[in-house]
């Protein structure tokens, strides 16, 4: 007879994807704008990539302690705490004035943001089934999707309507209504061994078992950290209206595929996900370059909603996978550092390209990127392969 397979949909687990979903929104309410916050600011152009970037690069900085404090710490604690501290980072952006103080408070809010956004998946995982975890990391993302559906489109609506500074106190206000629905969320922090307590080594902070999926995520978040910051001036730059709504189109396509995504990798594994994911996104991406209205960017919206969008979650479920779940903390974390880097990364590529080129040619190079990834993982498997064959 064959065993039931545990249930997925707990309150426990409800209660998080809601508070993923308004973590999400308030995130992508606020984060699109930012360029456009700095310039009021007085901030160069040329110097936007490089601040807005600013949060990415700390937060890969400080991502391999987050992992640690995961497994080992409370992480409900944890979150609240830097959920309570992201909030606080927020509102402090409709206050200050100087360039100095928006890179302090960028610098907090980058280290808040890695605690958060690590720990906030661990935490997660420990109310999923191992045998549904791709299955339901690809929820998890769906209710961060929920925020990146509508959030740009709230955000340019308030930024355009009431001024930058109501975009920041909406956000904060998420930020809060977030924190009270974690506080609802039942959690018993597991007590380990003393031993495993006191003692940190290398492995706690980066799992290099992953190396390969930190490189794989981080090309594929490079795309986030272009279209993020720089797409609504790509569209300016070419008379396109309403490009904002490729955000919206985007998450529709990740909308409709993450339900089955994730059920699918649980049953055959990452690489039936993986191969197209590279080649859907690098093709998607070649349209974005190449789009001089509306329609072309939507299809390329669809096209970046089923590659990256489901290429990223089944790195993070096979990573989940791989290693133990008392290092469930390290795992997430290491693939975070991937995907810092890639959004950090991405800003300060495009500038530089768009500067010395154009926007076309910056799409263009990023679609190569992404074919090899695609052969970075394919040479890999085909290794794995003739190495099994020969042991």
């Amino acid at each position: 007879m064959e065993k039931e397979k545990p249930e997925i949909w707990s309150l426990r687990f409800i209660l998080v994807i809601i508070v993923n979903a308004l973590n999400g929104l308030a995130m992508y309410i606020s984060n699109p704008i930012f360029a456009n916050y700095l310039i009021i600011k007085g901030v160069g152009f040329e110097y936007t990539g490089i601040i807005s970037s600013l949060l990415s690069w700390v937060a890969l900085a400080f991502r391999p302690f987050s992992g640690a404090m995961s497994d080992r710490l409370n992480k409900k604690k944890l979150l609240i705490i830097s959920y309570s501290i992201v909030g606080v980072c927020i509102l402090f952006y409709a206050f200050v004035n100087s360039v100095p103080a928006i890179i302090a408070v960028r610098v907090i809010h980058g280290i808040a943001f890695a605690v958060s956004g690590t720990i906030s998946m661990s935490f997660a995982t420990t109310f999923i089934p191992k045998e549904s975890t791709a299955e339901g990391i690809s929820y998890l993302g769906l209710s961060i999707l929920l925020g990146s559906m509508i959030g740009p489109q709230i955000g340019k609506l308030i930024f355009d309507k009431l001024g930058i500074n109501m975009v920041f106190y909406i956000s904060t206000i998420i930020t809060l209504i977030c924190l009270l629905v974690l506080t609802l969320i039942e959690y018993e922090h597991p007590i380990r061994s003393s031993k495993l307590q006191q003692e940190l080594r290398m492995e706690d902070f980066f799992a290099k078992e992953l190396i390969l999926y930190v490189v794989l995520i981080s090309i594929l978040s490079l795309g986030n950290g272009i279209i993020s910051y720089y797409l609504v001036d790509f569209g300016d730059s070419r008379g396109i209206d309403n490009i904002a709504l490729f955000f919206t189109v985007y998450s529709i396509a990740m909308l409709f595929m993450k339900p089955f995504v994730g059920k699918i990798q649980d049953k055959l594994g990452v690489k039936v996900i993986l191969y197209p994911a590279f080649v859907v996104y690098a093709i998607g991406i070649f349209i974005l370059a190449k789009a001089k209205s509306l329609l072309p960017c939507l299809i390329a919206a669809v096209f970046k909603g089923v590659g990256q969008g489901n290429g990223t979650p089944a790195i993070q479920a096979e990573s989940v996978k791989t290693l133990s779940p008392e290092r469930s903390g390290v795992a997430i974390s290491t693939c975070f550092i991937g995907q810092d880097i890639g959004n950090a990364v991405g800003p300060i590529f495009a500038s530089f390209i768009v500067k010395k080129t154009s926007y076309e040619n910056m799409f263009l190079i990023y679609s190569g990127l992404l074919i090899i990834g695609l052969i970075i993982f394919l040479s890999f498997n085909i290794y794995k392969n003739r190495k099994g064959k020969l042991v």
